[in-house]
């Protein structure tokens, strides 16, 4: 019986993400094979060093950060349009792609998930520079600068899909494992989405009119009509900044992302019918920016993939 092509989606979640190297170590000890690996956010940082051939160099560089070397790893910059300038983390995603495009990879089919910043779904990024396709898909918005892949605004993929599992099936995987590491939308994000539709259906309405029909514009036209409103808007509220050279500061950069998550908050959750065996590591525990926990997630993304072995071995064969 021919075996069945066998893909891995690793979701976001900042420092937890590292546990997703736990998880590929023990795949890779009982040779297990991928095919097809598909990443977001800190996940897509694992999956491009697994597919690199240096996922032990980004454990060795893991577990020896400590918490006094946030702030060397986050170039702060409050003139840009993110509170980093990403110098440092373009200089890791260099050294952990050795400069390679997914079109080098052999083997397995790499890519990655961004978020589009005015419709909100997700983008499937593929091909060209891996380290560029990293800087997109981890781009939080506010705190790195909103990139651009195929003319589109793209910044974090966790925002469109917190575990790409359904882009591994679209890229032809047969069977697809799930690793989930998140803890689903934050607070301020649902308060923000059960406003706009508390709002949408209030007396208020009419006042609040020019900025949903701003987002609807973004839902369903271009990105020409888009800033279009958004011009259109800041006129009569007599705030216009020049839109038109599409450059944002971190704080309209950070509301974009901040409205394309709360128009929809429920949009790209992870639940275990998406995949055939979802994975849930013991981390939430750890705060997402606690850079000095990574060996205890990496150890947690071990055990969670040990527990799970025999059922992932079914998966060769399993109808």
């Amino acid at each position: 019986m021919p075996r069945k092509k066998i893909g891995v989606a690793l979701g976001g979640g900042t420092m937890r993400g590292m546990t997703h190297i736990g998880i590929l170590e023990v795949l890779e000890e009982n040779n297990f094979p991928i095919h097809f690996l598909v990443g977001c956010s800190s996940g897509a940082i694992v999956a491009a060093a697994y597919a690199c051939g240096k996922l032990k160099e980004l454990k060795e560089t893991a577990i020896l950060l400590k918490n006094k070397d946030r702030r060397k790893m986050l170039d702060l910059s409050f003139s840009g349009g993110g509170l980093i300038k990403g110098k440092q983390l373009r200089s890791l995603f260099d050294f952990l792609t050795d400069g390679k495009k997914f079109e080098d990879i052999e083997g397995l089919k790499l890519a990655f998930v961004g978020t589009d910043a005015l419709a909100g779904n997700e983008v499937v990024i593929d091909s060209g520079s891996i380290a560029e396709a990293l800087e997109i898909t981890t781009a939080l918005p506010g705190l790195a600068p909103i990139k651009r892949y195929r003319g589109r605004l793209v910044f974090d993929g966790g925002t469109a899909m917190l575990v790409p599992a359904r882009i591994a099936y679209n890229l032809g995987a047969e069977k697809v494992i799930g690793v989930d590491v998140s803890v689903g939308r934050s607070v301020i994000t649902r308060a923000v989405g059960d406003f706009r539709k508390m709002m949408r259906k209030s007396t208020l309405r009419r006042v609040f009119n020019p900025v949903f029909k701003m987002g609807d514009k973004a839902l369903n036209g271009g990105e020409e009509k888009f800033f279009g409103a958004v011009k259109s808007l800041m006129r009569k509220l007599k705030l216009l900044d020049d839109y038109e050279k599409h450059r944002f500061n971190f704080f309209e950069a950070y509301l974009i992302g901040l409205r394309a998550i709360s128009a929809d908050y429920k949009k790209g959750l992870f639940l275990d019918d998406d995949c055939d065996i979802a994975i849930r590591p013991d981390v939430l525990h750890f705060r997402r920016s606690d850079v000095s926990q990574a060996k205890m997630m990496i150890e947690e993304g071990r055990k969670a993939a040990e527990d799970k072995m025999e059922e992932i071995r079914g998966l060769l064969t399993k109808n």
